[in-house]
C-alpha cells in the first residue's frame, strides 16, 4: 500500500509555484506578441524609409523630403510605443513579483510556526519587508541569491523611477546625470534607450523584460525551495542550537532498541508466555510514543498506524517510517 504523505511534500508551496510560473508565462507569452507586432512595423517603416530616401536624386531638392514624411512614424513606432508597452509592462512584472513574495510570507505564517507577519515588519515596500521576513523570522539563508538580489535592487531603482518620476534617474536635481546612482547601469544597457545629459530613459528591447521574468522565476523559486524544508526548531536554555537533527537520531535509537526487543522476543522460548505478551503491549505503547517524537523532529505527519510498520516489519519498517517523515 502507498503512502499518501510520501507524496505530500509542502503543497501549498508546490502549487503556489505552479501558478507563478503559469503566470510569468503568460506575461512572457504577452510580451513576445506585443514586441513581435512592434518589431514588424518598425521593420516595415525601415523599407518604407530606404524606399523613398532610395528614390531622391543627390542634387534633388527635396533630398530632406523623406525624413520629414516619415518623422512622425519614426518616432511612433521607435519611440512612443517602445515607451507605452516596455515600461509599464516592467511596472506590472515589479507589481507581481511583490505580491508573489507577500504571499510566500502569509503561507509561511499560516504554518503556524511563528507569531510575527510579514506586515509587522519595517520597510518600504514588501519586497523589502518580505527579505526581512525570510532572513530573520523564517531563517532562511539567502546567501546564495545574492547576486540576484543586487540585481533586483537595480531593477527596483529603475522601476521606481519610472513609476515615480517620469522615466527619469535624476533622482537628485542638484547633481549632473554622471553622478546619478543609476547612471551607469544605464549607460552600459543597449537594452535601454538613456538620454545622458538629460537623464530620460525608456525600455526599448523586449529582451530586458524577459531577463526580469527570468530573474523572479530564479529567485521565487530558490525561496520556495528553502520554505518547504523549513521545521519548528528544537533548542533550549541548555542546548541553544537546532536540535532537530539529534532528535530524530535519539528517536531512532530508541526505535532501533524495540525492534531488537521484539526479535529477541520473537527468538527465546519464554516459559511465561503472560510476561513475554505484556513486554510486547509495553514495547508496543512506547513505539506509539517514540514514534510520534520521530514524526515531531523529522517534521513528519505521524499517523496511528505507524506504530504497526515497526511491530510487522521491525527494520524495514523504521526505513519507510524514516523516508515518509523527510519527505
Amino acid at each position: 500500500m502507498i503512502d499518501r504523505r510520501k507524496y505530500k511534500t509542502a503543497p501549498l508551496f508546490t502549487l503556489f509555484q505552479e501558478l507563478i510560473e503559469m503566470e510569468l508565462k503568460e506575461i512572457e507569452e504577452y510580451i513576445n506578441e506585443v514586441s513581435s507586432d512592434l518589431s514588424a512595423k518598425q521593420t516595415h517603416l525601415e523599407k518604407e524609409y530606404k524606399k523613398a530616401s532610395a528614390s531622391i536624386k543627390p542634387d534633388d531638392d527635396e533630398g530632406e523630403y523623406p525624413y520629414f514624411h516619415f518623422e512622425n512614424d519614426i518616432n511612433r513606432y521607435f519611440k512612443v510605443f517602445p515607451v507605452y508597452t516596455y515600461n509599464p509592462l516592467l511596472l506590472t512584472l515589479y507589481g507581481q513579483f511583490e505580491v508573489w513574495l507577500k504571499k510566500l510570507c502569509v503561507i509561511d505564517f499560516e504554518k503556524g510556526l511563528s507569531q510575527v507577519k510579514v506586515s509587522d515588519l519595517a520597510g518600504n515596500n514588501y519586497i523589502e519587508k518580505s527579505r526581512k521576513y525570510l532572513t530573520s523570522v523564517a531563517g532562511i539563508n539567502l546567501d546564495k541569491t545574492t547576486k540576484e538580489w543586487k540585481r533586483i535592487t537595480e531593477i527596483q531603482k529603475i522601476r521606481n523611477c519610472i513609476a515615480h518620476n517620469e522615466s527619469n534617474m535624476r533622482l537628485d536635481p542638484s547633481k549632473s546625470a554622471a553622478e546619478q546612482d543609476l547612471y551607469n547601469t544605464l549607460l552600459n544597457d543597449d537594452r535601454i534607450e538613456f538620454n545622458l545629459s538629460l537623464g530620460d530613459f525608456y525600455i526599448k528591447d523586449k529582451a530586458f523584460l524577459i531577463e526580469v521574468i527570468q530573474l523572479v522565476k530564479t529567485y521565487i523559486t530558490d525561496i520556495i525551495k528553502k520554505l518547504e524544508k523549513r521545521k519548528v526548531i528544537a533548542k533550549n536554555t541548555t542546548m541553544p542550537f537546532d536540535n532537530t537533527d539529534w532528535g530524530v537520531e535519539k528517536s531512532g535509537l530508541v526505535l532501533e532498541s524495540i525492534v531488537t526487543l521484539l526479535n529477541t522476543l520473537d527468538n527465546k522460548d519464554y516459559n511465561n508466555s503472560d510476561l513475554k505478551e505484556s513486554a510486547r503491549g509495553t514495547l508496543r505503547n512506547m513505539t506509539h510514543n517514540v514514534t510520534k517524537l520521530l514524526a515531531f523532529f523529522s517534521n513528519g505527519e505521524w499517523e496511528f498506524k505507524d506504530k504497526e510498520l515497526i511491530f510487522n516489519e521491525r527494520e524495514e519498517g523504521l526505513k519507510k517510517l524514516l523516508n515518509i517523515y523527510k519527505s
